[in-house]
């Protein structure tokens, strides 16, 4: 299959973070029991939703492997009282954050899982034939960029020099590490193409690529404090695949003067101690600039205020975006933090309430496991754009507008052309288009 098999058509994701462990890439074969095994139903289930994370050994932060009977019979790491088994029942049915993450269960599957694990998830003898490992999402990684070398950038993450690896702490647990540079294009510089490098996957949970014009260190690796004009460029999770854009379209890239960030989330609850890690992004840039120049817009409002013990709290961002002709959507990227509950971002049509389509819904936000959706509505002139975030505080705790992830946002990060996109009075030098 060649590079250009992966060129999305419809609307380049141009920061896409696609479904996580319940997403589609291929785990490979998994070893199974000679004499006893999973039943064939639920050793199905598991293969089409949670092997892309949760293989042998694991991947992307899972702790554990849920391939083998002897996988969900063993002590939970979570909590050595249980069985994997039955954290396994609990976690698929959690309010707030059930697994898999990024896509729930559907109703048969989960009544397969509930019914063998409450009639004590036994194996069963012999074995179940293999009906083959999750299909294989296509060609991944730099090799396949449609570039050569000399025109591909790449940001990685580093120890204390550039060229060495992160050495992840055994106890890091859940952590969000940020890598920075200086932009190193001198010029106006367009992306064409971006794909992944994820180096050691048993702790990369996904990552994002911002540009910020906040100055950062040129080469600094520190625990992650995002500035509030950080602009998503490009993300990764479990599932993600290359990224080409049509042949018409760049993305505009930061200038000498501004700085990228690359926020990783490392999760090694696993405790591994051998962690040495160079994930990130690699990408074709050109100084041959394509007719149509994309860039990355900012919706929503930082007018933030979550009381304590709070359900259901919705804050509500209007924008009429200070444009003359019509503006193409080619992605929306919702982002909130971790009381984020659903994001919705409408059209207003001629600012009317009885005119209404909706750019974006995600019904169930997951934190952990941010998307971004394919769009081809067209803003026109007079629109109203309208961003609608709800959340949930069980806190104690009041929770307001800001960087850290204790904090709390309200953004959809849309991918538009032609630029400078859609930002409302005040906000075309960051292309943002937020209440504040």
């Amino acid at each position: 299959m060649s590079a250009r098999s992966t060129i999305v058509r419809a609307g380049f994701v141009a920061f896409t973070l696609a479904a996580s462990c319940s997403s589609n890439e291929s785990a490979g074969p998994t070893e199974r029991s000679s004499t006893t095994s999973l039943p064939c139903d639920v050793d199905d289930v598991l293969e089409r939703n949670c092997r892309s994370c949760h293989s042998s050994p694991p991947k992307f932060g899972a702790p554990v492997a849920l391939v083998s009977a002897d996988d969900l019979a063993a002590p939970s790491k979570s909590d050595p009282s249980k069985s994997v088994a039955t954290r396994v029942g609990e976690r698929i049915h959690d309010p707030v954050a059930p697994m898999p993450q990024g896509a729930k269960l559907s109703a048969a599957d989960m009544a397969t899982l509930d019914t063998w694990i409450a009639g004590g998830a036994k194996a069963i003898q012999g074995t179940c034939a293999d009906a083959g490992s999750i299909a294989d999402a296509g060609p991944v990684g730099p090799d396949f960029l449609p570039c050569p070398e000399e025109e591909r950038t790449t940001f990685l993450a580093h120890g204390d020099t550039l060229a060495d690896p992160y050495p992840l702490a055994a106890d890091a647990g859940n952590l969000y590490m940020c890598f920075s540079w200086k932009a190193p294009w001198s010029g106006t510089h367009q992306a064409t193409a971006f794909a992944p490098v994820i180096d050691d996957a048993r702790a990369v949970h996904h990552w994002i690529l911002y540009e910020t014009a906040t100055p950062q260190i040129d080469g600094g690796a520190k625990k992650c404090a995002m500035p509030f004009d950080a602009k998503f460029l490009q993300g990764w999770a479990p599932g993600g695949t290359n990224r080409v854009l049509p042949d018409d379209i760049g993305l505009a890239l930061p200038s000498s003067d501004r700085w990228l960030i690359l926020q990783v989330h490392y999760w090694n609850v696993a405790g591994y101690t051998d962690v040495r890690d160079r994930s990130g992004v690699a990408m074709c840039t050109t100084s041959n600039l394509r007719p149509k120049t994309a860039v990355v817009s900012t919706l929503g409002s930082a007018n933030i205020d979550l009381p304590p013990r709070s359900t259901g709290t919705v804050v509500t961002g209007r924008c009429t975006p200070a444009i003359t002709e019509p503006i193409h959507v080619l992605a929306s990227g919702p982002h909130m933090h971790g009381r984020g509950r659903r994001l919705r971002t409408q059209v207003l049509r001629g600012g009317s309430e009885s005119a209404i389509e909706t750019l974006v819904d995600e019904p169930s936000f997951d934190f952990e496991s941010q998307r971004s959706y394919p769009s081809s509505l067209v803003v026109q002139p007079g629109d109203v754009l309208r961003t609608e975030c709800t959340y949930d505080n069980p806190t104690e705790t009041r929770v307001t507008f800001g960087e850290k992830t204790e904090d709390e946002m309200c953004f959809n990060f849309v991918t538009v052309w032609p630029a400078p996109g859609l930002f409302n009075e005040g906000g075309r030098a960051t292309q943002r288009c937020i209440d504040r």
